[in-house]
């Protein structure tokens, strides 16, 4: 019975062995595919869709050749189709019944422009004569080709699949057969051993004969032995058996699973590769700027509040180098990161990154892209209060929906939000406004206890405060709760007159800086920037506005 048992796992082994061996020959996809196109066209762009990178699996990996300079990038097909807009432009189209794609020119009189270091492009390359460049078809991947944006496209386009294949199955199913192989030899020798050994002699000494032994009669039947009491015991076995097979057989049923609505959920329009490269680029940018105070350097990656608040400290800072900088903007490490949910424009992005060092801040920056051949620059930079925590949002790669600067849906508008804040700090608890905002946060107690005394110090002269909105473009990102992080810029203003004539209003030394003078005996007019982070929760919510961050600087002094 061993032989017999050798001999099939013999032949299991070798049917293992011989399949996996043939997955990994006969069966074993192309080590690559291939696929080359000549455009023949004088356009500035080329794009190489989803639909022709899916054309086989694996890796991806395109070349260009034959142009002066090669330029190459990847992004979602959707971003490069709104960048290239009505530019004259070269589409591959895939065809799928032969797996080939071919090259068709489409007309365009919108001017092209150098595409290269968009913040659209996931990656980049650019070279001389031949350039290369791996690349991904998920999550809407495609490619951009060109040269400088200007001259015409290299003429050859080629791109190659390296399929992934996966050894594992076959090298299980070889070392199985192996194994199985082992078995049948030692069962073939000690089979072999087991027939050696009964060759011997058989002969054996006769027994001693028993004695008698004395049987007891009894009324009970004994048990049957022998081989009909086992038959009727295998037929009872068997029959049982069947009966739990057949019942094992009865089909459970199955939920059916209902169809449900086609997702329409809008895709997000940075990956956390390129939030941090645009971080990057901000805070080389900044730094420059900086330690030069040039204004010039910084309209690249700034504009709103983030640019007029520091300005005018570059203003201060060339007139009087002791006035202390504006909080560096720092690219890493990234803390938080909720880009939007859209496809469409403008597109908005928010940050917060922390300095080194136990007594720095966390920073919320805010960046907005206005279209899709500009870039993303800073509109906010938002110091953290301490202890601050941000509510729950949606994860990175899903993104957050922007809500609109008037939406009814909050419990205040985010445009409304300075006038009510600004209430609030003229008259405290006793503004209409106040049981919206939870007020336990240090910005408010500072303002508002600096204006009374303020107020209560001037004998010769009257104070007005006034606080606006300093720009309708107000940022706001939904929360996972159906509330909003709101980043808005709110303007303080300070107007003080003297309250007799031939007397002069005083004013501080920054003020002093920008007024050109000490004072002014018809009044002065100061105004405040704040760039304000606040969470406003839903309208239906029981929770109050708390302001999250704020940073605050001198935007201008005028003599009335």
């Amino acid at each position: 019975m061993r032989f017999v048992f050798a001999a099939v796992l013999f032949a299991i082994s070798t049917a293992l062995i011989l399949g996996g061996l043939a997955q990994r020959t006969i069966f074993a996809p192309p080590s690559q595919y291939s696929l080359t196109v000549a455009p023949e066209s004088s356009a500035p762009y080329a794009i190489i869709p989803q639909s022709v990178l899916a054309l086989h699996p694996g890796t991806i990996k395109v070349t260009v050749e034959d142009a002066p300079q090669a330029f190459i990038a990847t992004g979602r097909e959707s971003d490069i189709e709104a960048f290239v807009g009505e530019t004259k432009h070269v589409g591959l189209i895939a065809q799928a019944s032969t797996e080939d794609a071919v090259a068709k020119e489409f007309a365009g009189t919108q001017p092209s422009i150098d595409p290269s270091n968009s913040d659209l492009w996931r990656s980049q390359i650019e070279a001389q004569l031949t350039a290369s460049l791996k690349v991904s078809a998920e999550d809407q991947g495609a490619v951009l080709i060109a040269s400088n944006g200007l001259a015409p496209i290299p003429q050859k386009i080629n791109i190659v699949w390296t399929p992934t294949f996966d050894q594992t199955p076959s090298g299980i199913m070889i070392w199985i057969g192996l194994g199985l192989i082992l078995i049948a030899i030692a069962l073939t020798l000690l089979t072999f051993r087991k027939m050696r050994i009964n060759r011997g002699p058989r002969r054996r000494t006769p027994k001693a004969p028993k004695p008698p032994r004395y049987r007891y009669r009894s009324v009970f039947k004994s048990p049957q032995r022998g081989r009909r009491s086992a038959r009727g015991f295998v037929a009872i076995t068997s029959g049982g058996l069947t009966l739990a097979l057949l019942s094992g057989c009865a089909s459970n049923p199955t939920a059916t699973p209902s169809p449900t609505a086609e997702d329409q959920t809008q895709p997000v329009s940075l990956q956390s590769q390129q939030v941090q490269r645009i971080l990057d680029e901000v805070s080389i940018v900044a730094r420059e700027a900086d330690a030069s105070n040039d204004r010039r350097i910084l309209v690249e990656r700034f504009d709103g509040a983030a640019l007029a608040i520091r300005t005018t400290n570059y203003q201060l800072r060339s007139r009087n180098a002791r006035i202390a900088s504006l909080q560096a903007i720092a690219a890493r490490p990234v803390k938080f990161n909720l880009p939007a949910a859209t496809s469409t424009w403008p597109r908005v992005a928010m940050a917060v990154t922390d300095e080194p060092g136990d007594t720095a801040l966390p920073q919320m920056i805010v960046m907005q892209q206005d279209s899709p051949r500009t870039n993303y620059k800073v509109w906010f930079t938002i110091r953290l209060m301490p202890g601050a925590e941000i509510p729950a949002v949606p994860s990175s790669e899903i993104g957050a929906i922007p809500v609109d600067a008037g939406s009814l849906f909050l419990k205040l508008a985010p445009n409304k939000l300075p006038i009510a804040f600004g209430d609030v700090l003229n008259l405290g608890q006793a503004s209409l406004s106040a049981q919206l905002f939870d007020l336990d946060n240090e910005f408010y107690r500072q303002v508002s206890q600096a204006q009374k005394e303020q107020a209560t110090s001037l004998n010769n002269a009257n104070i007005a405060y006034a606080h606006l909105l300093g720009d309708p473009n107000v940022i706001s990102m939904a929360t996972s709760n159906g509330g909003a992080l709101v980043a808005v810029y709110q303007l303080d203003r300070y107007t003080i007159r003297p309250k007799r004539a031939n007397s002069a209003v005083a004013v501080g030394p920054q003020e002093r800086l920008l007024l050109g003078a000490t004072g002014s005996t018809r009044g002065v007019r100061s105004v405040y920037g704040d760039m304000l982070l606040f969470y406003v929760p839903p309208a239906a919510d029981s929770d109050k506005i708390v302001l999250l961050g704020a940073t605050q600087g001198l935007i201008s002094v005028a003599s009335l």
